[in-house]
C-alpha cells in the first residue's frame, strides 16, 4: 500500500503543481503591489440603427473590434447610457450620447497579472465562458488533489519511523496556526 500511496502522492502532486504556481503568483500579486493598468480612450460615431439599447450598441462596439467581453452594470438616463463590458484583465467602460450618436468607450487594461488576479477571484461553474467553467471543473479538481496530496503525505510520513516526530510536530504546528488566523480574522 505505501508504493502505491507514494505513486498517487506524486501524481497529485506534478497535476496539482501548475494551477498552485498560478495562484502562488496572483496572491503575491495582491499581497505586494498593484498591477500595472493601461488606460485608453476612443470616440466612436454610432450607427443609427444602435440608438439607445446596450445591447446593440455593445454589439456593434464588439463588430468594430473595440470591445470583448461580457456586458454588465447597464443604467440608462435621457440623453445617454452607461455600461460596462467586462472580461478577465479588461474593463470597457462605455458611455453613449444618445442625442450625439456617438459612444466614449474608457478602457482599462491590466494585461496578464490582471488575468491571474481576475482567475484567482473567479469560482463557480456558472460562467458563460466555456473556458472560464474548464477553468472552475480544473480549480474544483485541484482542491480535491491537495487534500488527497495532504493525507497521502501525512500517512507516508508516519511510515517513515524517524521522521515521525518532525512529522508530529509540523503537523500540529500547521493546525495551531491555520485555526488561529481563522480564529483571528473571525474576530477581528
Amino acid at each position: 500500500m505505501y508504493r502505491w500511496l507514494r505513486e498517487i502522492h506524486l501524481a497529485l502532486g506534478v497535476f496539482s503543481f501548475g494551477l498552485l504556481v498560478l495562484y502562488g503568483v496572483s496572491a503575491v500579486q495582491m499581497a505586494h503591489f498593484n498591477v500595472p493598468v493601461r488606460v485608453s480612450e476612443v470616440r466612436v460615431a454610432l450607427s443609427g440603427e444602435a440608438g439607445g439599447d446596450a445591447r446593440a450598441v455593445a454589439r456593434e462596439l464588439m463588430e468594430r473590434g473595440l470591445v470583448r467581453g461580457v456586458l454588465r452594470e447597464v443604467e440608462s438616463g435621457e440623453t445617454s447610457l452607461r455600461f460596462r463590458v467586462e472580461r478577465l484583465g479588461t474593463v470597457h467602460s462605455v458611455t453613449c450620447f444618445r442625442d450625439r450618436g456617438e459612444a466614449l468607450v474608457h478602457t482599462r487594461d491590466s494585461g496578464l497579472l490582471g488575468v491571474l488576479n481576475r482567475l484567482h477571484h473567479t469560482a463557480g461553474f456558472w460562467h458563460e465562458s466555456p473556458a472560464l467553467k474548464a477553468w472552475g471543473v480544473f480549480v474544483a479538481i485541484t482542491s480535491a488533489a491537495l487534500i488527497l496530496l495532504a493525507a497521502t503525505g501525512i500517512y507516508l510520513w508516519s511510515r517513515l519511523r524517524n521522521e515521525r516526530r518532525v512529522g508530529a510536530f509540523l503537523l500540529a504546528a500547521g493546525l495551531m496556526y491555520s485555526l488561529t488566523l481563522v480564529w483571528l480574522i473571525r474576530t477581528a
